[in-house]
């Protein structure tokens, strides 16, 4: 079933099993650092989106849900950064083949905006990280 409240399309995208993710954080990012035993760690944040213009009272089409999916694949001081770059690299690619396979989205013709290998900050800790921007239609 297609995605048509952000609740539904936040909660799809948590859900989303990544090969590789230790742990999914739910509502948003983990409150405090994150140990090594939980990398690499997946959460959902800025979602947003947009409706079709509501003319005399009928609404012309399915919104349109976007979100950024972020996975910390390991602390930045952790290891060495060869390795922390080739760990982010291949995270990118489970990433895609998460969402390339989710059956959640079926109907909402989901798209990658865009993906990125970053430094994310949480709580204070830096992590090599893969940022996905995800947008479906409900």
């Amino acid at each position: 079933m297609a995605p048509t409240t952000y609740r539904s399309f936040v909660d799809a995208l948590e859900a989303l099993s990544v090969t590789g993710v230790v742990r999914r954080y739910t509502s948003g990012p983990p409150a405090g650092a994150t140990g090594v035993a939980d990398c690499p760690f997946q959460y959902v944040r800025f979602p947003g989106g947009e409706e079709m213009p509501i003319v005399f009272g009928e609404q012309l089409g399915w919104p349109t849900l976007r979100a950024e999916l972020v996975i910390g694949v390991e602390p930045v001081a952790q290891s060495t950064q060869a390795r922390n770059f080739d760990l982010t690299v291949d995270m990118m690619d489970a990433a895609l083949a998460a969402l390339r396979g989710a059956t959640c989205f079926t109907k909402s013709k989901l798209r990658v905006t865009g993906i990125r290998m970053g430094e994310d900050l949480v709580a204070g800790m830096a992590y090599w990280a893969v940022f996905v921007g995800v947008e479906g239609h409900g």
